[in-house]
């Protein structure tokens, strides 16, 4: 029986399970320079944590009134994918983690189906989730919006009361406050008071977060 005050809990993929973040902004920043323009790497790290790739680079043609040309995305795509299966590493103490929360689990990520699952096999995340992947890319509206979020709980016939989160963004943040859920916020990235500010109960490490859901019996 569940002695846990939630029924489900919903993860985001980058940044929460595995440290994907700061290949795709690599990826993302060496194509920009690649045009003439010097992109400061931690900056925007930072700046476009938790966004689409769609939104990244309308936000950046309009910040460098540039027209990016149009194989972006593919060529982003081809290059994340490779360094991807070369360099990714999960988060620290995720495996523990899910190990340790006897509800079901799920992941809920802005990035498309294959972007997830590509994370998911190469971290041998995989088994933990099984077919509970929901991708913001097939909701009608990719987080900040709580779309995704309801999506997941719908699937899993669990009240969003009941649902807590597990992000590490302020777009993801938001988008599980506005779902009506609990979120937890993993302070890799995104300053502690920012994350409070959006409505997430911060932490530092997985290892902290496991003892604050185990304690709350």
């Amino acid at each position: 029986m569940n002695s846990l005050p939630f029924e489900l809990a919903i993860f985001d993929c980058d940044g929460v399970l595995v440290d994907s973040e700061p290949l795709a902004n690599r990826v993302f920043v060496q194509i920009v320079r690649e045009h003439g323009f010097n992109l400061d790497e931690p900056t925007y790290l930072r700046k476009f944590s938790g966004i689409t790739l769609p939104d990244r680079i309308s936000a950046i043609a309009e910040e460098l009134n540039w027209t990016p040309p149009k194989n972006f995305l593919s060529v982003f795509n081809e290059r994340l994918i490779a360094i991807t299966e070369k360099e990714l590493r999960v988060v620290e103490g995720i495996y523990e983690l899910l190990e340790s929360l006897r509800v079901p689990l799920c992941v809920a990520s802005n990035g498309t189906r294959d972007e997830i699952d590509l994370r998911l096999r190469l971290s041998k995340l995989a088994p933990f989730f099984g077919e509970a992947i929901f991708s913001g890319m097939e909701v009608p509206n990719p987080k900040p919006a709580p779309d995704v979020y309801l999506a997941a709980a719908l699937a899993f016939g669990v009240p969003p009361s009941r649902c807590i989160v597990i992000e590490d963004s302020i777009p993801g943040v938001t988008a599980g406050v506005r779902a009506g859920m609990r979120v937890y916020g993993h302070a890799a990235l995104t300053p502690v008071k920012k994350l409070e500010a959006a409505g997430a109960i911060p932490f530092m490490t997985m290892m902290e977060l496991k003892n604050v859901l185990l304690n709350k019996q």
